[in-house]
């Protein structure tokens, strides 16, 4: 089985006011944040990381859930009017990533564009570089390289089918910086996305916590004390 992973990149927050905004949206939706064990890798649960240098990362768990999911970290954007993504990987098949800021969705992008579908429905999907680079200025990110991560693909593309993944360096899959570790064409340049941004994945994992709904008998309690 390929990587699974979805991650919210909160761009100029910390760790601390995340996770305040996001108690505050799912106590609105009526579930609580209820902590787990920080040291144990194989729980199901969110992974809140300390802010490192102008990011703080928080990994979601393993379901796919798409809904409530978007609207909290739309949340967080808005109660601190911070810029992010939500950046995906599907079994290590294809990214991609929602850009959002003052708490609305930006622009979104999903590198492959065959029967798969899109996880972002009808909406467009084909990623603008400008909007990207516009949500962080003081990062000055290059908009060529900007351009060539948000590259799409077809399955059903007779050039997708002439590429030869057992060479690292065929030129149709070129890597968008010599640094990275994947051609444009593959899933894994989620990570390389997330380099060229400047994130830290190595941050100390600060809270991990899954969500759940608020029963009869809890909210009877809340009521009586």
């Amino acid at each position: 089985m390929g990587t699974f992973e979805r991650v919210n990149l909160f761009y100029g927050v910390d760790h601390q006011q995340v996770y305040g905004a996001l108690e505050e949206f799912w106590h609105q939706e009526e579930h609580t944040l209820d902590p787990e064990d920080i040291h144990d890798v194989n729980l199901d649960s969110y992974a809140l990381h300390e802010r490192r240098g102008d990011w703080t990362v928080l990994y979601w768990t393993r379901g796919w859930e798409w809904d409530l999911r978007r609207r909290a970290q739309l949340h967080v954007s808005r109660a601190y009017d911070c810029p992010g993504l939500l950046v995906f990987i599907y079994d290590d098949d294809f990214w991609g990533c929602e850009l959002f800021h003052h708490g609305t969705v930006i622009d979104q992008f999903q590198q492959e564009t065959g029967d798969s579908g899109s996880f972002f429905g009808d909406l467009p999907c084909q990623g603008r570089p400008d909007l990207l680079l516009a949500q962080f200025p003081a990062l000055d990110l290059d908009i060529e390289h900007a351009r060539g991560y948000l590259t799409q693909y077809s399955i059903d593309d007779p050039g997708y089918q002439d590429i030869d993944w057992e060479n690292d360096h065929d030129p149709l899959n070129t890597p968008v910086r010599p640094s990275d570790g994947y051609g444009r064409f593959e899933g894994g340049v989620y990570w390389d996305f997330q380099n060229f941004l400047g994130v830290d994945h190595h941050a100390p994992v600060w809270r991990r916590f899954t969500t759940s709904q608020y029963t009869r008998d809890s909210a009877e309690a809340g009521r009586c004390s």
